[in-house]
């Protein structure tokens, strides 16, 4: 390869970079926002990620040849497509559970028959097993790689929040360093 092409190659890798940084900054800086909201914020953030998973479970049940050279990745899927599903209606926002019948009394059902789930703690080992389900039965080339480590770090952050993690005072860097006045133990 002559010296133009590869400074051309390398000017190329270095914007690709660049972008690629970008929308990392960009994607963590939303997720920092929705957190700082508190449990609605999180529960938006639970939400999108029961679509993805749902999307992805729908997307491997596409392709048919695999229910039968693949059973159990195929029962896999179907279950990944539920499990994103019951997220959805769990995580819904408030004025569509109004504004919907259905999805009040699907609300309802998983709240009555599943009663663990309505706790965040309950909700967490529920994102927490879907996402760690995504990662050990896929590649990490696959797309159910990165949506199975988001679901598994929004399962550790609602039993977290469970626990008493103030997702507001995680990001609050005044919050981090005590006053004198608020020290744990004051020697004179």
């Amino acid at each position: 390869m002559d010296e133009g092409r590869q400074a051309a190659a390398a000017a190329l890798a270095k914007e690709l970079t660049g972008h690629a940084l970008a929308a990392g900054k960009d994607f963590t800086d939303t997720m920092t926002e929705y957190i700082q909201k508190g449990p609605d914020g999180v529960s938006w953030l639970c939400f999108l990620g029961g679509m993805a998973t749902s999307v992805l479970g729908l997307l491997g049940l596409i392709n048919i040849f695999d229910a039968v050279v693949e059973p159990l990745a195929y029962l896999v899927n179907i279950y990944q497509m539920f499990f994103g599903l019951t997220a959805c209606v769990l995580e819904a926002p408030k004025d569509w559970i109004g504004k919907s019948q259905k999805l009040k009394r699907a609300q309802e059902f998983i709240h009555e028959f599943g009663r663990f789930l309505t706790t965040m703690g309950g909700r967490g080992l529920f994102y927490l097993f879907q996402g760690s389900l995504d990662i050990s039965l896929n590649s990490t080339i696959s797309l159910t790689f990165p949506v199975g480590c988001y679901m598994c770090v929004l399962g550790v952050l609602c039993i977290a929040i469970q626990y008493g993690l103030k997702p507001d005072a995680l990001f609050d860097r005044s919050a981090a360093v005590p006053t004198r006045n608020d020290d744990y133990i004051h020697v004179t």
